[in-house]
């Protein structure tokens, strides 16, 4: 662009030098007319008037042309010099322009580089967060196949136990009817015995004999009754009671646990380890706090508050680190349980009893350590409970 405003300027003053060129060709060539006329007037005594007027209109003209050709040289000159700022101006413009966008390349380039390790920080953390969460699936999906194989394996020996008394009742009832048989027989050895004593005469000591065998019979077969009987009602004395603790868990649990879960929540209040009342700790009054009494509503609450949790690091209540992912769940279920199970970390509150849980296995280690977690943070689950929205 340079190059060719530069041969433009060159070209223009070109033309220009050559019009002013002929301009003045002309000039002198009018000039030297002029002369020659006039000094063939001065020697030529033969010229008029008239040749005089004609040579005068002439140098008028050729005045005339060469006052246009100078101003026509000075309109040149100016766009000349107006040619020239142009071209000073847009040098001195593309010399700005070039440093500006030096610049702004080395911003746009510092701008990328920077992006580039924003995009990098962040697909770090994505894939950090990503393997935290689905090591804290894993385990959970892993706690849910140990409960569904608890399950499996506590129907099976329901259902073995049950194959087992009805075994031993089927044997009982042959062993009742095999003693009913003995003491038919035996009424019919006695009757025969009597018989024969009528019938043969022996000894007094022979006669005591039969009678002291037949009493020892006698007796041993009263004994084999009672203890049948006994084992009979024994029998259906467990029998019943599988089948009201079967009916009670059904009735009762509104949540599903295992009859493991059931039995050793339930051996737990019998032995006085655990309360299962709601205690006098207050809530907040925007909270809607579920009722975890119970081993289904204890096991409920335990698990909301789990699911509503990510655990980055596993460790103890002290050590784990772990993020929030539902406040209400994880508030509401942590309220619940402190109402039930008691806070160690509340003066005021219930002694806790939650470690009697973890000791019968009623909860695993993990389970123990949120569960502390959210027990002893309360108050940022408080904090961070939305008044509205739950």
């Amino acid at each position: 662009m340079k190059l060719g405003l530069m041969t433009l300027a060159a070209l223009t003053t070109a033309i220009i030098f050559v019009g002013c060129g002929t301009a003045v060709g002309r000039a002198t060539g009018a000039d030297a007319g002029s002369s020659d006329t006039s000094t063939a007037a001065g020697s030529t005594p033969s010229v008029t008037d008239d040749n005089l007027t004609v040579v005068n209109e002439n140098l008028a003209n050729q005045g005339a042309l060469l006052v246009g050709q100078e101003k026509a040289l000075d309109k040149h000159q100016a766009e000349l010099e107006n040619l020239k700022e142009i071209v000073t101006a847009f040098e001195s413009n593309s010399t700005d322009k070039g440093s500006s966008a030096g610049k702004d390349i080395g911003a746009v380039k510092a701008e990328v580089s920077n992006m580039s390790d924003q995009v990098s920080n962040m697909s770090d953390q994505l894939e950090n967060d990503m393997a935290a969460q689905g090591q804290h699936l894993e385990e959970e999906i892993s706690m849910m196949h140990f409960r569904i194989t608890s399950l499996e394996e506590q129907s099976a020996f329901i259902q073995s136990l049950l194959g087992d008394i009805q075994n031993e009742a089927e044997a009982i009832r042959y062993s009742v009817s095999t003693i009913a048989d003995e003491i038919r027989q035996s009424d019919e050895s006695v009757e025969q015995l009597i018989y024969s004593f009528d019938s043969i005469v022996s000894t007094t000591e022979d006669f005591r004999g039969q009678l002291t065998s037949l009493e020892d019979q006698a007796a041993f077969l009263n004994v084999a009754i009672k203890q049948s009987t006994s084992a009979i009602e024994q029998l259906d004395d467990a029998l019943d009671e599988v089948s009201e603790t079967q009916e009670e868990l059904a009735e009762s649990s509104t949540y599903p646990i295992t009859v493991d879960q059931f039995t050793t929540y339930d051996n737990l209040i019998g032995n006085g380890l655990i309360d299962d009342e709601i205690n006098s700790m207050p809530a907040p009054e925007a909270m809607s706090v579920p009722d975890c009494t119970g081993p289904d509503g204890t096991r409920e609450c335990i698990d909301k508050l789990v699911s509503s949790v990510n655990v980055g690091i596993a460790g103890t209540y002290e050590s784990i680190q772990l993020s929030i992912k539902d406040f209400c769940q994880a508030a509401e279920s942590a309220y619940g349980l402190e109402r039930v199970h008691g806070n160690r970390w509340d003066s005021i509150a219930p002694s806790d009893k939650t470690d009697a849980l973890l000791n019968a296995g009623f909860i695993s280690e993990s389970e123990f350590s949120i569960i502390q977690w959210s027990l002893k943070n309360r108050d940022i689950l408080e904090s961070e409970y939305p008044s509205t929205g739950c």
